[in-house]
Protein backbone atom coordinates (compact mmCIF):
# COMPACT_ATOMS: atom_id res chain seq x y z
CA UNK A 1 0.00 0.00 0.00
CA UNK A 2 1.08 3.77 -0.89
CA UNK A 3 0.90 6.52 1.87
CA UNK A 4 -0.18 9.74 0.16
CA UNK A 5 0.57 12.91 2.34
CA UNK A 6 -0.66 15.91 1.45
CA UNK A 7 0.57 19.02 2.99
CA UNK A 8 -1.41 22.19 1.58
CA UNK A 9 -3.32 24.64 2.06
CA UNK A 10 -5.59 24.71 -1.53
CA UNK A 11 -8.57 22.34 -0.16
CA UNK A 12 -9.84 22.27 -3.09
CA UNK A 13 -7.03 20.54 -4.77
CA UNK A 14 -7.24 18.34 -1.41
CA UNK A 15 -10.51 17.06 -1.53
CA UNK A 16 -10.22 15.94 -5.48
CA UNK A 17 -7.30 14.05 -4.64
CA UNK A 18 -9.05 12.25 -2.00
CA UNK A 19 -12.31 11.84 -4.35
CA UNK A 20 -9.87 10.21 -6.83
CA UNK A 21 -8.61 8.25 -4.65
CA UNK A 22 -11.32 6.95 -2.31
CA UNK A 23 -11.94 3.71 -4.07
CA UNK A 24 -8.23 3.29 -4.53
CA UNK A 25 -7.83 0.04 -1.68
CA UNK A 26 -3.75 0.42 -2.76
CA UNK A 27 -3.60 4.00 -2.24
CA UNK A 28 -3.94 6.05 1.12
CA UNK A 29 -4.47 9.36 1.28
CA UNK A 30 -3.63 11.62 4.83
CA UNK A 31 -4.13 15.21 4.80
CA UNK A 32 -1.85 17.66 7.01
CA UNK A 33 -2.63 20.82 6.77
CA UNK A 34 -0.41 22.29 9.70
CA UNK A 35 3.30 22.95 8.30
CA UNK A 36 5.01 22.11 11.86
CA UNK A 37 3.63 18.85 12.09
CA UNK A 38 4.64 17.48 9.05
CA UNK A 39 7.51 15.83 9.74
CA UNK A 40 6.73 13.66 12.91
CA UNK A 41 3.07 12.83 10.83
CA UNK A 42 4.67 11.34 7.95
CA UNK A 43 7.17 9.16 10.35
CA UNK A 44 3.81 8.51 12.35
CA UNK A 45 1.56 7.24 9.61
CA UNK A 46 4.92 5.71 7.48
CA UNK A 47 4.15 8.03 4.19
CA UNK A 48 5.94 7.25 1.06
CA UNK A 49 5.14 10.53 -0.55
CA UNK A 50 4.78 13.63 0.06
CA UNK A 51 2.54 16.44 -1.98
CA UNK A 52 4.07 19.58 -0.37
CA UNK A 53 2.53 23.20 -1.30
CA UNK A 54 4.79 26.46 -1.58
CA UNK A 55 2.42 28.98 -1.01
CA UNK A 56 2.42 32.40 -3.34
CA UNK A 57 2.24 34.28 0.34
CA UNK A 58 2.33 33.95 4.11
CA UNK A 59 4.71 31.61 5.91
CA UNK A 60 4.59 28.48 3.65
CA UNK A 61 6.74 29.94 1.21
CA UNK A 62 9.35 28.20 -0.91
CA UNK A 63 11.96 28.69 1.60
CA UNK A 64 10.08 27.53 4.13
CA UNK A 65 8.78 24.56 1.97
CA UNK A 66 12.45 23.88 0.94
CA UNK A 67 13.71 23.78 4.72
CA UNK A 68 10.96 21.34 5.68
CA UNK A 69 11.70 19.08 2.48
CA UNK A 70 16.07 19.23 4.02
CA UNK A 71 14.14 18.27 7.05
CA UNK A 72 11.85 15.06 5.87
CA UNK A 73 14.56 14.33 3.55
CA UNK A 74 16.76 13.57 6.15
CA UNK A 75 14.65 12.08 8.51
CA UNK A 76 13.17 10.00 5.96
CA UNK A 77 14.81 9.58 2.96
CA UNK A 78 13.02 6.85 1.27
CA UNK A 79 9.97 9.24 1.49
CA UNK A 80 9.51 11.15 -2.55
CA UNK A 81 8.61 14.41 -2.16
CA UNK A 82 6.61 16.54 -4.33
CA UNK A 83 6.33 20.39 -4.66
CA UNK A 84 3.71 21.89 -5.91
CA UNK A 85 4.00 25.52 -6.69
CA UNK A 86 3.04 29.35 -8.64
CA UNK A 87 4.88 29.26 -12.24
CA UNK A 88 4.51 33.08 -11.88
CA UNK A 89 7.46 33.89 -9.01
CA UNK A 90 10.77 33.19 -11.74
CA UNK A 91 12.34 33.26 -8.51
CA UNK A 92 10.39 30.36 -6.36
CA UNK A 93 10.71 28.32 -10.07
CA UNK A 94 14.34 28.83 -10.14
CA UNK A 95 14.91 27.56 -6.50
CA UNK A 96 12.52 24.50 -6.74
CA UNK A 97 14.32 23.53 -10.05
CA UNK A 98 17.93 23.70 -8.25
CA UNK A 99 16.21 21.79 -5.50
CA UNK A 100 15.17 19.18 -8.19
CA UNK A 101 18.63 19.26 -9.33
CA UNK A 102 20.28 18.41 -6.33
CA UNK A 103 17.93 15.98 -5.35
CA UNK A 104 16.76 18.12 -2.33
CA UNK A 105 12.83 16.78 -3.79
CA UNK A 106 11.99 14.46 -6.74
CA UNK A 107 9.88 16.60 -8.83
CA UNK A 108 7.87 19.67 -8.58
CA UNK A 109 4.23 20.44 -10.72
CA UNK A 110 2.81 23.95 -10.92
CA UNK A 111 -0.25 24.73 -9.46
CA UNK A 112 -1.75 25.28 -13.27
CA UNK A 113 -1.83 21.06 -13.31
CA UNK A 114 -5.16 18.80 -13.78
CA UNK A 115 -5.72 16.87 -10.99
CA UNK A 116 -5.89 13.83 -13.17
CA UNK A 117 -1.82 14.67 -14.20
CA UNK A 118 -1.14 15.51 -10.46
CA UNK A 119 -2.61 11.83 -9.48
CA UNK A 120 -0.86 10.25 -11.92
CA UNK A 121 2.64 12.09 -10.62
CA UNK A 122 1.32 11.08 -7.11
CA UNK A 123 1.19 7.68 -8.56
CA UNK A 124 4.27 7.76 -10.71
CA UNK A 125 6.91 9.47 -8.63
Amino acid sequence: MSTIMLIMQRKAIVQALIKMFKNNPDIEIIYESNYYNADSAISTYGVNTVLLEAAESGPYDMDYCLALCKVIRKNTPDCKLLLISSEQDEKSVEKVVAAKGTKQIDDFVFYDVTIDYLASKLISI
